[in-house]
Order: structure tokens, then sequence, then C-alpha cells
């Protein structure tokens, strides 16, 4: 299978949860290295966010309902990214002052998560007509865990 190609549902279909729960908690952790104590703001945007997801989804659905526990899934292992960013952070930003930088890479952090996470979305719940739709709230999402992490 060449990368990018199209890949079976039923991988998208599975609902692994610890993963996303352990990107969560090292996102917190990571967080913690800079002062901020936001695990609070991580769980809260995350379960309102994979519920709002959820809903939409199931609203522009052609085929079957999409459980929650799959775009939970799906959107906290994209959450990674934003992992990355924060470790980039610590060491670019708190270390070696160099804020422009940072911020360049929140953006592309964003785009990252959201390409990923709708990339998913749209092949394991055959939605590819609507994957603009599906990319602007899980934008958002991500663009509020990533301001989170920078300032």
């Amino acid at each position: 299978q060449r990368f990018g190609g199209n890949m079976d549902s039923t991988v998208i279909q599975d609902a692994d949860l610890a993963g996303p729960i352990a990107l969560a908690l090292l996102l917190g952790g990571e967080l913690l290295f800079t002062g901020k104590i936001h695990f609070g703001y991580i769980y809260g945007f995350g379960l309102f966010g994979c519920l709002a997801m959820t809903l939409v989804l199931n609203l522009m659905s052609p085929h079957d309902a999409i459980s929650v526990w799959t775009v939970t899934s799906i959107l906290g292992y994209s959450l990674l990214p934003v992992n990355i960013l924060a470790v980039l952070k610590i060491l670019l930003v708190n270390l070696g002052k160099l804020e422009t930088l940072g911020r360049l890479l929140g953006v592309l952090t964003v785009f990252w998560c959201t390409v990923s996470s709708t990339r998913l979305m749209e092949q394991g719940c055959d939605m590819r007509n609507q994957r603009y739709l599906i990319a602007y709230p899980i934008c958002l999402l991500y663009s509020a865990f990533v301001l989170i992490t920078i300032f």
C-alpha cells in the first residue's frame, strides 16, 4: 500500500482510547514544564471537541452512525503534532527566545493535525465530498490546543 493511499475502513473504525488519553496526559505534562497547569483546559476542549465533532459527522454522514469513541480516537491520535510542538516550545522558545519561530511552528502544527485527522475521518467514514466541511471544525479545535501550548 502506498503512502497516502486508500486504507481499509475497518482500521479506522477501531476505537482505541489508550493512546489519546496518554497523549493528552503527555501534553499536560509538557505544559507543566513551562509552568502552566492546563490539564482541565486540555480535557475540557478535548471532550467538547470530540462530542461536537461526533454530532457534526453524524449529521453529515451518508451511511452509518459514527461512534463517539472512533472520533475520540482519531482526534486524540492526531494530537501528536501538538505534543511535538510543546517539546519544541520548551527547547526553542523558553530556552532560545525564538518566539517568532514558535508561532510559525504553531501554524504548521495546526495544518498538520487538521490534514491528518481530516484524511482519517473522510476515508473511515466515506465522506470524501464533505472533507472541507469536516476540516473546518477540526482546524478550530486544534487551533485551541496550539494556542494553549504557545501562549
